[in-house]
């Protein structure tokens, strides 16, 4: 079960702009509705603090770099946390219901 996060933290003076680019993000991803994957965004109701995670299905290929909007989310996310914008591989411990 590949599982990529992202995790990062934004400025409250991003946090309008950031909203507004996961919003587009994933109306593209919707869009375009590629077979075998799970992606979600979340924030920390508390602060800035985001997490994206992408589950693939066995076998499936990572879609988000053919979709032009998901190229756009990652350059702007390079932007507000540079260090943090890389995925990174998560090994899920357990899960109820993702195996969908």
């Amino acid at each position: 079960m590949p599982l990529m996060i992202v995790r990062f933290t934004a400025t409250a003076r991003q946090q309008p702009e950031v909203e507004e680019a996961v919003a587009e993000l994933f109306d593209a991803v919707r869009e375009a509705a590629p077979p075998g994957i799970r992606y979600v965004a979340i924030r920390d109701a508390s602060s800035p603090d985001y997490e994206l995670l992408l589950h693939l299905d066995p076998g499936v290929d990572n879609p988000l770099p053919g979709i032009p909007v998901a190229g756009a989310f990652r350059a702007k996310l390079a932007e507000w946390a540079p260090a943090q914008s890389a995925p990174r591989p998560a090994q899920v411990l357990g899960h109820y219901g993702f195996d969908r």
